[in-house]
């Protein structure tokens, strides 16, 4: 071998060393350069902390009052039971108005008998017992002693008495402002004054009572007035 041959300088000393260096910076920078700066790590989730308990100071506090319960209203709202609709009844047809002749109460002749004087208060007439001539306001009826004298309709015996011309008398009051006069009766006949009575009940008997008519004999003067004013008895009984 030639002895005078050097060997060359590796990459030992301090230069060999920066030169490293220098190498594993610049491989560092181009790495970074292409595969770009590392990406953050996402934040990992952790439950939210507790927060923390607040001891309060020791002073009462105002309690918070929960609202009352608003009770529901009862349902005032009663159920009306459901009426059966009722059908009306007919209305009977009005009934015709008759005469008033048709509109007197029942009434019936108070004695059977003779008609021997009939009502006049327009015509005077002879009176055989007077002795002149007068009015004659009723009707008399000729029968025998003690016969039933009837009362013409249903009424009120309004009165008894003894008249000093017309002899025992009875006076009854009828609906409608009738009044119905029996005189020439017997005396005490079986009526008193307020009595009840209907028609065809017995007032009275037949007598000879009446002084101004002494002279017919037994019978029966009849008189009917209405509302103070004399009618002819034959339109009252009919």
């Amino acid at each position: 071998m030639n002895d005078n041959k050097r060997s060359r300088p590796g990459f030992g000393g301090k230069g060999g060393y920066i030169a490293l260096a220098m190498c594993m910076l610049l491989a560092g920078v181009i790495t970074l350069a292409i595969t770009g700066a590392p990406r953050a790590k996402p934040a990992q989730k952790t439950q939210a902390a507790a927060a923390p308990t607040v001891q309060g100071d020791k002073s009462p506090t105002t309690p918070v009052l929960q609202p009352e319960k608003v009770q529901d209203k009862p349902n005032t709202t009663e159920t009306v039971p459901h009426k059966p609709v009722l059908k009306p009844e007919p209305t009977p047809d009005p009934e015709p108005v008759g005469s008033p002749l048709e509109l007197m109460p029942q009434v019936v002749s108070p004695l059977d008998g003779t008609t021997v004087t009939v009502f006049s208060m327009t015509e005077l007439m002879y009176d055989e017992t007077m002795a002149d001539w007068r009015t004659h306001n009723g009707v008399d009826i000729q029968a025998g002693e003690g016969d039933a004298v009837k009362t013409a309709a249903a009424g009120t015996v309004q009165m008894v008495n003894d008249d000093g011309l017309m002899g025992t008398t009875v006076v009854i009051s009828h609906a409608g402002g009738y009044t119905t006069q029996y005189s020439s009766l017997q005396v005490e006949p079986p009526v008193k004054v307020g009595q009840e009575v209907s028609a065809g009940d017995i007032i009275g008997y037949v007598g000879s009572t009446a002084a101004a008519e002494s002279s017919m004999g037994p019978h029966l003067h009849f008189s009917v007035s209405q509302n103070g004013k004399l009618i002819n008895p034959s339109d009252y009984v009919g």
